[in-house]
């Protein structure tokens, strides 16, 4: 196997999301650095809002445009989360238990939301919503709140994207059976049906959408101008933003690259084509770079939380999935460590961050949002200065996430193995 498919060797890591087989699947080492970007960019974004730099300072485009941390977690989690599946798929080998797999998606997810979602509540207060009655608890413990006109964004609110990965988690073994039945009539072209589920996968998002807004075209009632609508939120809102059909050429993108990953390690040999993309790291940063600096300054999309248009978000979702995937490129193709990006991704400060990346997207919020209110006296909305608020919700952010890691996902994920990972005859 050349350098267009070596990584890293395989290792039993407790924050390694791949999805383990009988055997250890091997460890894509700059997947960590990349959770490192993903979770600063999305701290960043948070911290620009809160104080008004991202809506107002200069180049607070930038910041305002930080958002786009979600796409890149949602084409991590479509690379790495089905990678097991279509590499087994490809070999000719059953797919991943189920109740294994489902098991060690929850373990990675639950245990830590549950502790943020008390912690922050008794120690920093939700912004808006509460425990009042058993429907808060159950929607909030069981990270439902984006199905729900009424708590949507309530609770640990950027935990939306949570709820997201969540309802993927769950139709994803679904969808690998599907592509299996299917290409078991023709076991010569599983490539091309695989590549034939993914066009479908967007094909679906994109009709999702379209069908949704032609429904309620929900952005007209939030326009320049007028009052803001009282109430719940319009499920379309919810549907378009939240829900798992809407997102889905973002996991698609992911799933495309674990394709062919998978597909270049069966053959053996790595195409001419695939060994040139790896041997290009910078170009594809450059790439991503340029595409976010487009998307933030140059595609018309606004600054502040103001509704998009159908053009609009699907501008974005474009653009914000393409700086995503050239963004991921150089950690699925190439040598772990060779070429300054590489050794970027890996390096021990930025690989350290991405291995409690996690806890940093739980607790960031919260955490931005007590500091400038209590500590800098930050209490006018969208206003305050912005680099003592980065500094120190930052580093703080930072302590709790290690205190979360150490103490609650490290241990809980000891317990992955428990159930066989063996498939089950069922699925």
């Amino acid at each position: 196997m050349d350098d267009a498919v070596r990584s890293a060797p395989a290792r039993d890591h407790p924050a390694d999301l791949n999805q383990p087989g009988p055997e250890r699947h091997r460890h894509f080492s700059g997947f960590d650095g990349l959770r490192a970007l993903a979770a600063g960019a999305v701290v960043l974004h948070h911290a620009g809002f809160q104080t008004g730099y991202g809506i107002n300072g200069r180049f607070g485009e930038l910041l305002a445009h930080g958002d786009a941390g979600v796409s890149i977690f949602f084409l991590i989690s479509g690379f790495l989360i089905y990678r097991p599946f279509v590499e087994r798929h490809l070999s000719g080998r059953v797919s991943p238990a189920v109740g294994a797999f489902w098991w060690r998606r929850g373990l990675r997810i639950f245990p830590g939301y549950w502790v943020a979602l008390i912690g922050i509540y008794l120690v920093f207060g939700f912004g808006r919503g509460g425990f009042n009655t058993a429907g808060d608890f159950v929607t909030y413990f069981g990270l439902t709140q984006i199905y729900d006109t009424t708590r949507y964004f309530y609770g640990v609110n950027q935990a939306w994207s949570l709820a997201t990965e969540i309802s993927f988690y769950l139709f994803l073994p679904l969808y690998a059976f599907v592509i299996r039945t299917i290409a078991r009539r023709q076991p010569k072209r599983k490539m091309r049906v695989e590549a034939y589920g993914l066009m479908a996968l967007v094909a679906v998002c994109v009709g999702w959408r379209l069908a949704w807004w032609a429904y309620d075209p929900f952005w007209v009632r939030y326009g320049a101008g007028l009052p803001r609508p009282q109430g719940p939120a319009p499920f379309s809102a919810l549907a378009t933003q939240y829900w798992l059909p809407n997102n889905l050429d973002l996991f698609a993108m992911g799933m495309l690259l674990a394709l062919v990953s998978a597909w270049v390690a069966h053959r053996g040999s790595t195409p001419r084509f695939i060994h040139w993309v790896a041997q290009v790291p910078w170009l594809w940063w450059s790439l991503a770079a340029a595409t976010y600096w487009f998307s933030s300054m140059n595609a018309g999309l606004p600054r502040n939380l103001v509704p998009l248009t159908g053009s609009q978000y699907f501008l974005r979702q474009f653009l914000y999935g393409l700086m995503a995937f050239f963004l991921l490129l150089p950690a699925v193709f190439g040598e772990s460590g060779r070429g300054w990006i590489r050794r970027f991704l890996v390096w021990t400060p930025i690989a350290y961050v991405g291995l409690i990346s996690y806890g940093i997207y739980l607790w960031h919020q919260a955490v931005i949002g007590y500091v400038r209110e209590n500590w800098l006296g930050q209490t006018v909305e969208f206003q305050g200065s912005f680099f003592p608020v980065i500094v120190i919700a930052g580093s703080l952010t930072i302590g709790i996430a290690t205190l979360s890691y150490y103490l609650v996902e490290r241990p809980v994920l000891r317990g992955k193995n428990l159930f066989p990972t063996t498939r089950s005859n069922s699925l």
